[in-house]
């Protein structure tokens, strides 16, 4: 933070000043400094603005939702590997985390911040969305990329490419893994159906560790969580339970101390999240103010509007 304040406090003098001799009779250079610090001002403000729209946004959820909000951490950091958390930076954070349950599987967003500093002064930040569904078991890294990208991103991941028997899948998708069988493992029929679906079109999808991840560039609201959580709690249901059987055999099972999910059926049902009351993410088909569900097994997908 002492970065951020420094940056804001050197801003505001440099437009401060800038202005005062400009009015005082200063020349076109001074003008052009008055522009580049309102610009700067403008763009710390907007920064503010919009990390303080966030939190609170991320606040009321929580309170309304039941979930758990944690305003900062850096539980996160060195969690995963490849980007957004490979980046470096001397100052690397989470910001705005929500953790609850969505469809039975735990689940958490949080905007990931990787800062770079200099002498204690910001100069530069990186801000990233990221919302993850947790697993049972760790798994091998497993990228999921969209093909238009992959030109892009492939050298950098590293690992093979995987072809399936699916033309389609295979002209969206762009699947990396240092296992070839382990990837033909967990892009099965039933995982080619889930990636196939709309929602899941143009994101940035990875298995790693104890579970599967969407991320994006800059913050994204509660507004577009729904659809986050409905695809990575999907692909996490879509594993096939062969392979989580056989790493959980081999040793590499999760134990989470808030584990088993238990509550009511609108706790742990696909589709509605923990308060007992309609909250926009669920289906309300009949009007009377609270999400409509059906018992669901772990390999469901949630119901869709």
């Amino acid at each position: 933070m002492r970065g951020i304040t420094s940056v804001r406090v050197g801003a505001g003098a440099l437009a401060g000043l800038a202005a005062f001799a400009w009015i005082a009779g200063g020349g076109p250079f001074d003008l052009a400094l008055v522009v580049v610090g309102a610009v700067v001002a403008g763009l710390i403000a907007w920064e503010w603005w919009s990390r303080t729209r966030h939190a609170g946004e991320a606040e009321r959820f929580a309170a309304t939702h039941g979930w758990e909000h944690t305003p900062r951490t850096a539980a996160y950091s060195t969690r995963f590997a490849g980007h957004p958390f490979d980046l470096g930076g001397t100052s690397v954070r989470q910001e705005d985390v929500l953790r609850g349950a969505y469809g039975g599987v735990r689940c958490a967003t949080f905007t990931h911040i990787v800062e770079r500093q200099r002498d204690g002064e910001r100069t530069s930040a990186q801000v990233f969305q990221v919302t993850l569904a947790e697993l049972p078991v760790r798994l091998p890294r497993l990228d999921i990329v969209p093909e238009s990208a992959a030109s892009r991103v492939a050298q950098m991941l590293g690992g093979v490419d995987i072809e399936v028997e699916s033309h389609a899948f295979n002209a969206r998708w762009r699947v990396i893994s240092r296992d070839r069988r382990y990837g033909h493992d967990v892009i099965d029929p039933r995982m080619i159906e889930r990636l196939l679906a709309d929602d899941a079109q143009g994101r940035s999808i990875r298995i790693d560790g104890g579970a599967v991840l969407v991320w994006s560039a800059g913050r994204e609201g509660v507004g577009s969580l729904a659809a986050r959580l409905g695809v990575v709690s999907g692909i996490a249901r879509r594993i096939p339970a062969h392979v989580l059987r056989a790493y959980a055999d081999a040793g590499h099972g999760v134990r989470d101390p808030e584990a088993p999910l238990s509550g009511p059926a609108w706790a742990t049902t696909p589709g509605v999240l923990n308060s007992g009351r309609y909250t926009g993410i669920g289906v309300d088909a009949d009007g009377d103010g609270r999400e409509d569900w059906r018992a669901a097994p772990w390999d469901a997908d949630p119901p869709r509007a």
